[in-house]
């Protein structure tokens, strides 16, 4: 079988979104629209890559449900391989249930489910040791993440490793991530998931404390702000592209997708970042983190025009 060019691993999700007119605490609010597809933070950066004509394959955990069936049919739809993905018998395919404002603020709530159960073998190993590029993104259970830090210590030198480790890996910390860090070509974080990992709100002060890790390019989105992208202790800030944001979920993971494609063509950092930018803009008109994804002719028209 061919190798493939990009493998992705975390969890896999069935994202269940609800529009309300606001978010509360303790009060009520009006339920304006709902949206179920599937999910997860590598999951949807890998959909998008397969989208656009990239060979992917994912490594995760779905339970034996209709949600688990659904997920596998949608990465068919794109060609991604799906041969390392688990179907854990008698276990509910992890589930997400969003709340998300009239302004694409959201409030997410995961239960895990099947991802729990995700334990990486010397088989998946060889796997992700054949393609070019690894995304990792975030499990939850200490056993999980363990078994994530031993598939990139066993990484091959020639393979690049991409890390979107998203709210609940930047909570572990510093030190609990250092070992992924240091292998890590693209790391992907949000001002906040950054903030909470280097324990800095100074991008800098971060920057320079993840190339001295090992680091090799720092991409942090910035909400409206747009983006930053360092790289040899020099960064570049990109505006973001206006869009009508109905919904926030799955931005950063199509901003990943987009930068990574153009990584993958041999582009220049900063055209990587706009592509990225443009990505992420057609994300945030649609409910749900895929229903927005473009064709790559609508993605290379808006981005280089």
């Amino acid at each position: 079988m061919e190798s493939v060019t990009i493998v992705g691993c975390g969890a896999l999700n069935w994202d269940c979104l609800f529009k309300v007119r606001e978010l509360v605490i303790d009060g009520e609010s009006i339920v304006e629209d709902s949206h179920e597809s599937a999910g997860g933070s590598a999951a949807n950066t890998i959909y998008a890559l397969a989208h656009w004509g990239v060979k992917a394959g994912f490594i995760g955990a779905v339970g034996d449900d209709f949600e688990g069936q659904k997920i596998l049919n949608e990465f068919e739809s794109v060609g991604v391989e799906t041969q390392r993905v688990r179907i854990v018998k008698g276990q509910p395919t992890g589930r997400v249930i969003g709340i998300v404002d009239l302004k694409g603020r959201r409030s997410l709530y995961v239960n895990p489910g099947a991802n729990l159960a995700l334990r990486l073998t010397e088989d998946d190993f060889a796997y992700a040791a054949k393609a070019q590029w690894v995304h990792l993104s975030s499990l939850v259970g200490d056993e999980a993440f363990e078994s994530q830090k031993e598939l990139v210590l066993a990484l091959p030198s020639d393979v690049s490793l991409s890390f979107a480790p998203g709210a609940i890996y930047s909570k572990r910390g510093l030190s609990a991530l250092e070992s992924i860090l240091k292998r890590t070509n693209i790391l992907f974080v949000t001002k906040d998931e950054l903030a909470t990992l280097m324990g800095t709100e100074n991008l800098d002060a971060a920057a320079q404390k993840l190339w001295e890790i090992g680091v090799e390019t720092i991409v942090v989105t910035l909400g409206e702000a747009g983006s930053w992208v360092g790289w040899k202790g020099k960064g570049q800030f990109a505006p973001c592209q206006q869009a009508h944001v109905v919904d926030t979920t799955g931005a950063g993971d199509a901003f990943a997708a987009g930068f990574l494609w153009g990584v993958l063509q041999g582009k220049p950092l900063s055209e990587c970042q706009r592509l990225g930018t443009v990505a992420a803009s057609f994300c945030l008109r649609e409910m749900g983190a895929r229903t927005g994804t473009p064709t790559i002719d609508e993605l290379l028209a808006v981005a280089f025009g």
